[in-house]
Parts: C-alpha cells; structure tokens; sequence
C-alpha cells in the first residue's frame, strides 16, 4: 500500500470512530433524565395525595359542624297562649308560682324564697296576670294611667288586659350585701325578657 493510500485509510478509520463515538448513548445523561421523571411522578403523586386528603378534610370539617341551639329558659303559660322567655342568665336562679286557673304567675328569686333569711318565702320579683281593674279591656296607655306599680302590657282580649306587674316593696334584706346585688341584678334584667303570644282571642299585643 502506497503512503497515500496508507494516510487516506487512516483517515477513513478516524471518521468511523468519530462517528461511532457519536452514536453512543449517554448513559449518565439517561440516568439523570430517568431520575428526573422519577421524581417529577413521585412529587405528583405526593401532591395528589396531600390535595385528596386536604379535600377530605375540608369536607369532614364541613359534614361534622352542627350548629346547638341555646335552651332558653320559658315560662309557658297555655291556659291564656302566652311563653315568657327569661333571660339565660336566671337558670336556676328563679322559682314560678302558678295561678290556680293556669291564667298567670308570679316568679321570684329562688335563694331569697326558698332561703333560711328574714326575707324567706319572699324575694318576688314580678307576676303576670289580668290587671285588676274595673275597667275591661284597656289600653296601654289607660293601664299606665291606672297601674300604682311599674308594669308592661302584654295584649288584651275582649274582655280582659295581661300584664306583667313589678313589685314595689321591699322583697330582700337590704342588710344582706349578696341577696341584695342578687335581687337588684334580676330585677334590673326583667326588661330583658321577651314574650310569645298565641292567643287566638288576643285583640292586640
């Protein structure tokens, strides 16, 4: 072989190698890139995990709320289609006496009533009943003019006017520092309290 041909051979080969080395796979560039979507899913996954769970927990927190309504404390008076809500703050501090006829009654401070004070078997605070007047039914602004106590109209019917009357007198032991804070407390939250008429024969109220 002449040099020529030698020097020309030898190119060729050189060619082939480069083109060989060419062809190559990359096998560090493969395994890097394989890495890569393998954690791109397993992220995926991770975060469709966290997003179900994040939904399933809104949702639990969604269907587990219920909403308790406060028991109030109710004076129901059905014989005359009346319901005296009390304010919450008298549970278990108050005692009823109702009317023989179921047509009214009185509440007091149970401590006071029911105590061992000079004052016991009082502690009234207010009654609810039909005004004692001559004059049947009346008006709100006749009862005012009428009523020797403070009292709250309540409705009339045709031949009768319910009210709440406060008592005037005294009904605790002005010596007594607690039953007196005590008495004082309530009666200042009568005006707290609320009605419900339903009365079928109640002209007004």
């Amino acid at each position: 072989m002449k040099k020529e041909q030698l020097s020309k051979h030898i190119g060729n080969i050189d060619d082939q190698l480069v083109q060989q080395a060419e062809h190559i796979p990359n096998y560090a560039r493969q395994h890097r890139q394989k890495g890569f979507k393998r954690f791109t899913a397993i992220a995926a996954v991770i975060a469709l995990m966290v997003c179900s769970f994040t939904a399933g927990a809104v949702a639990f927190a969604k269907e587990t709320i219920v909403e308790v309504p406060i028991e109030e404390e109710t004076i129901a008076l059905e014989k005359i289609g009346l319901t005296v809500v009390l304010p919450n703050e008298w549970e278990g501090k108050y005692g009823i006496e109702l009317n023989e006829d179921g047509t009214g009654c009185a509440v007091y401070v149970k401590d006071i009533h029911d105590g061992n004070g000079e004052m016991s078997g009082l502690g009234y605070l207010f009654w609810i009943g039909i005004a004692q007047s001559d004059k049947q039914p009346l008006t709100p602004e006749e009862l005012y003019e009428w009523s020797p106590t403070p009292c709250i109209y309540l409705f009339s019917t045709a031949d009768a006017t319910y009210i709440l009357e406060k008592h005037s007198d005294v009904q605790y032991d002005p010596s007594n520092p607690e039953e007196t804070e005590l008495y004082m407390t309530m009666s200042q939250q009568i005006q707290d309290i609320s009605f419900k008429i339903d009365n079928p024969a109640a002209i007004d109220g």
